[in-house]
C-alpha cells in the first residue's frame, strides 16, 4: 500500500473535472502524481507545471513572510484552460490539484484539506 498514491488517486476519482493531483517539493520536484485517465489534456507537461508553479508559490511564501502575515496555507490560480489549487502540506511540500474549468472547486478544496491531514505526519521533517 502506498499511502501517498492511494490518497491522491482517491482525490482524483472523487472530484468532478479533476485532471491530476501532484505532490511536489518546494524544489519543484514531483514526489508523486495521480492522473485522471478520462480527462487529461494532451501534451500537459507535469514537470514543467510543477517547476513553474513552484516558483510562483515560493514568491507568495516569501511575500507572506516579508509582511509577517504567517505561513501561506493555500493558493488558487485560474487560467483559461486550467484551474490550480495548491495546498501546503508542510513548509517543504505541497499538493497541487489541477481541474478543468467548471470542475467541482469546492469538493477539490475539501479533498485537499483532508489529504493534508492524512499526509502531513509523513512529510514532517
Amino acid at each position: 500500500m502506498n499511502l501517498f498514491r492511494d490518497t491522491i488517486e482517491e482525490m482524483v476519482a472523487r472530484v468532478e473535472g479533476a485532471l491530476l493531483v501532484l505532490i511536489v517539493g518546494v524544489d519543484g520536484i514531483i514526489i508523486d502524481r495521480a492522473v485522471h485517465p478520462d480527462h487529461l489534456k494532451d501534451g500537459l507537461n507535469f514537470d514543467l507545471l510543477a517547476a513553474e508553479y513552484t516558483s510562483l508559490l515560493k514568491n507568495a511564501v516569501r511575500t507572506a513572510e516579508d509582511v509577517e502575515i504567517g505561513m501561506l496555507q493555500e493558493m488558487t490560480i485560474f487560467t483559461e484552460q486550467l484551474h490550480f489549487l495548491i495546498k501546503m502540506i508542510t513548509s517543504e511540500y505541497f499538493l497541487m490539484f489541477i481541474l478543468q474549468p467548471g470542475g467541482n472547486y469546492g469538493r477539490a478544496r475539501y479533498e485537499l484539506k483532508k489529504a493534508k491531514i492524512i499526509l502531513e505526519k509523513d512529510f514532517r521533517i
